[in-house]
């Protein structure tokens, strides 16, 4: 073994606490860096995989009731691959175990569940045969949420009659990976089923004898999509056609791309953070290391060792730290992507979702961790080596010290010699300490990016739930009806208020962009919904012109003030051109308001209301809710409480499963950075603090004097990396923020409180450390001089 290689071996034996903390520093951007990049792969082949499989469509057409006779010349389109036509009718499930309505979407299928387009995935059973009116199949997240089987009964109301159906199958369907009732952003797997039953079971049940109401698309390749919505739409409005809608905006493919595209933010975003602040700490903490040992460096040239073989010895150090941090790195990446697909597999229904490392991510997390710190350790070995041996080998001159500006600032009678020497340490070496605190700024908001995601969970639900939607219950009608309904609800035992809400789809359309949407009527000083700007401050919706969700002017491109082209999607299909009177800030979903009489007027209707809020006594609400499954009329109900149950239980336990892992990176980075300040500002002082201890200062003196530095240098890191939390945490935001959720750049007073004291516990741990370290300091070891 080599005189150098003794040499490292040593080294790391002395400075396995400097090692270990480094390497787990690199480890905590090495695991996010894998995991993230690693999930998006996972997420995005095991989407493709269903998609090709199951034929996903990519456009999908709503209407009133057109004949089957049409579709050979829907065939005809130029650039139309494949069509399908279907029977869907939102439903009432009668199933006496729910204490809630069960909404329930059938769709027909043709033939047994093997479509040219949507194919089913069987997951227990088998799909109805052609021409089997007595069964169908139910979606796998229903199935699971209420232990459902094949060979249970099943009970829907159609046209007012209680059906009896066999479940024959528990199926998937690349249309329904994201299964969600319609005007709700999120599942409620307990309260929303997804049946599909032969289409001659349909055709009897909704009287669409030969006809259809929903129609998939497949394009031929290189088809220009735009060009075949203009002529479905144009050949289809005869029919009642709401709109060809792309496969980026099918609510469940809109959801599962916002989620991708927020994985593929994640995977640049969050690493890029890590290995940033990684990169600068081991580039000052392996350059400071380096050149702690200028003295043992000088006396290696002295010995004849070239420059090359001593930075290939400090290269082999970089290698042995990464390699370990590679080896808790990779396993802890791989354990972080297992838990966030693990997660995912709950919410996103596809068949093959399993977790792969993509190989590409360990090896260029393991290259990139080499690549910065190596650059830190050469860069300081660089400044050593250029000095000729005899000067290398004596110690540095010592600090010219000085009255400085700090003092300046303190009465002299308060400055106590040992004070004066803090003060002047502090000052006389501004690199240092500003690297110290810089060091100590960048550990805050680590720990703060793993824990704001509660906080902006949490706002989410207040501004959403609270501010917004104030009633706790929901009814949509199977049709628009007359607004004496309102009257008749408010009469209903245990209603306190009740609102009436008119939805009309629409096409807004501003130059070049175009978007299919709702827009939603509210009453006349609404209170159980109220619109609300980024102040947090309720907006009147003004009768003048339509009020905008910020990520609806977003995809628009507009601002208030700018006027919109609304195209009617139902009725007479009125056009008018409308201003933006308001943009409003919501943090779930997209959507539009109008006054209910105006949008009415918009649609060439009378007082007609497609849905009602209400406020209901808790107490009543069993005795509402068995009441609201036998009222005809109503097509679904939503409880608030449940609603925002399904809400903590998918969208933020998938939240809080990636930030409790960032979480804890943070808090490896923050003791990684503030233990190796510690240590190595101890070796760098070493010399000064045995000559205190030779010039009759105590143990404790000399420990009090280097920890209120450090004390000092931390209470200006704290400060400064609650600041820079903000910024970032704002940024972070922004890149995820998506069509379905905006993410709140929140930062609760807790989180900031925890981020500090996981700091000042680092630095307390630290300190005993440090401490233990004084106490063995070898006085003549430290002092002799190397001439």
């Amino acid at each position: 073994m080599s005189l150098l290689d003794r040499k490292l071996l040593r080294d790391i034996s002395a400075m396995r606490g400097q090692v270990m903390t480094i390497s787990l520093v690199i480890a905590a951007g090495v695991a996010v860096f894998v995991a993230s990049i690693s999930t998006y792969d996972s997420l995005l082949a095991g989407r493709d995989g269903f998609y090709l499989a199951g034929r996903m469509p990519q456009l999908f057409v709503t209407l009133k009731r057109a004949p089957l006779s049409i579709l050979p010349q829907i065939d005809e389109i130029p650039g139309v691959a494949a069509v399908q036509a279907r029977i869907v009718r939102d439903v009432i499930v009668d199933r006496r175990a729910s204490p809630l309505p069960v909404s329930a979407r059938i769709v027909s299928i043709d033939s047994g569940g093997d479509e040219p387009l949507a194919r089913l995935h069987v997951r227990r059973g088998m799909a109805p045969p052609p021409g089997d009116a007595a069964s169908v199949a139910i979606n796998e997240a229903f199935a699971e949420a209420n232990g459902v089987s094949p060979g249970e009964d099943m009970r829907v109301m159609l046209n007012s009659r209680v059906q009896t159906f066999k479940v024959a199958a528990v199926a998937l369907s690349p249309e329904f990976v994201y299964a969600v009732k319609p005007g709700l952003p999120i599942p409620d797997d307990r309260l929303y089923a997804i049946i599909w039953m032969d289409r001659h079971a349909a055709e009897a049940a909704f009287d669409l004898k030969a006809a259809f109401n929903d129609l998939l698309v497949s394009l031929a390749p290189g088809a220009d999509a735009q060009s075949v919505i203009a002529e479905l739409d144009r050949r289809l409005e005869p029919y009642g056609s709401a709109g060809a809608v792309e496969r980026r905006d099918q609510p469940s493919n809109r959801f599962l791309e916002d989620e991708l595209n927020q994985q593929k933010v994640m995977s640049v975003t969050i690493p890029f953070v890590f290995f940033a602040v990684a990169a600068f700490l081991l580039n000052v903490t392996l350059g400071r290391l380096v050149a702690a040992q200028r003295e043992q460096i000088a006396a290696l040239k002295a010995m004849g060792f070239a420059a090359f073989p001593l930075a290939a010895h400090y290269l082999k150090l970089v290698a042995i730290i990464v390699l370990l941090a590679s080896l808790l790195g990779i396993p802890a990446g791989f354990a972080f992507g297992a838990a966030m697909v693990e997660s995912y597999r709950g919410f996103f229904r596809l068949p093959d979702l399993a977790f792969r490392i993509t190989p590409w991510s360990v090896a260029a997390a393991v290259g990139a961790s080499f690549a910065m710190a190596a650059v830190g350790v050469l860069s300081a070995l660089r400044r050593v080596t250029v000095l000729a041996p005899a000067v290398a080998m004596r110690p540095d001159a010592p600090i010219a010290f000085r009255r400085s500006w700090i003092e300046g600032l303190i009465a002299p009678s308060s400055i106590r010699p040992h004070r004066m020497m803090i003060l002047r340490n502090v000052a006389g070496r501004p690199l240092r300490t500003a690297l110290t605190v810089i060091g100590v700024a960048f550990a805050v908001p680590m720990v703060v990016l793993g824990l704001f995601w509660r906080d902006a969970i949490d706002h989410m639900v207040d501004v959403q739930f609270n501010l917004v939607e104030r009633g706790n219950v929901s009814v949509v009608f199977r049709q628009p009806v007359s607004r004496a309904i309102i009257g008749d609800l408010s009469r209903e035992p245990g209603v306190l208020a009740v609102e009436s809400q008119r939805i009309v789809p629409v096409r807004f359309r501003a130059g070049h962009r175009a978007y299919l949407t709702s827009v939603v009527g509210l009453p006349d000083r609404s209170e159980l919904r109220r619109p609300h700007d980024a102040a947090l401050r309720p907006i009147e919706v003004s009768s003048e012109g339509i009020v905008l969700t910020r990520r609806l002017a977003e995809r628009l491109d507009v601002k208030a003030g700018d006027a919109i082209a609304v195209e009617v999607m139902e009725g007479a299909r009125r056009k008018r051109d409308l201003p933006v009177s308001a943009v409003v800030d919501e943090t779930i979903g997209m959507g539009s308001y109008m006054p209910i009489t105006a949008l009415n007027h918009l649609a060439g209707e009378s007082d007609l209301v497609s849905a009602a809020v209400l406020y209901a006594d808790s107490a009543a609400m069993p005795a509402l809710s068995e009441r609201f499954k036998n009222l005809p009329m109503i097509e679904s109900v939503t409880v608030k409480s449940y609603t925002l149950a399904s809400f903590m239980d998918k969208i933020a336990n998938l939240v809080l499963v990636g930030a409790g892992v960032l979480t804890l990176f943070g808090v490896i980075i923050a003791v990684g950075v503030v233990y190796n300040s510690a240590r190595i500002g101890l070796q760098e002082r070493a010399r000064e603090l045995a000559s205190l201890r030779v010039l009759g200062f105590t143990r404790a003196e000399v420990a009090r004097i280097l920890f209120a530095e450090f004390a000092l240098e931390i209470g200006l890191g704290v400060p400064l990396g609650l600041a820079a939390s903000q910024g970032l945490i704002g940024l972070i935001a922004r890149f995820h923020s998506n069509e379905s959720f905006q993410i709140p750049g929140v930062i609760g007073a807790q989180t900031y409180a925890v981020a500090a004291l996981v700091v000042i516990a680092s630095a307390l741990a630290s300190a005993y450390v440090v401490r233990r370290r004084i106490d063995q300091l070898d006085l003549v070891s430290v002092l002799k001089t190397r001439d």
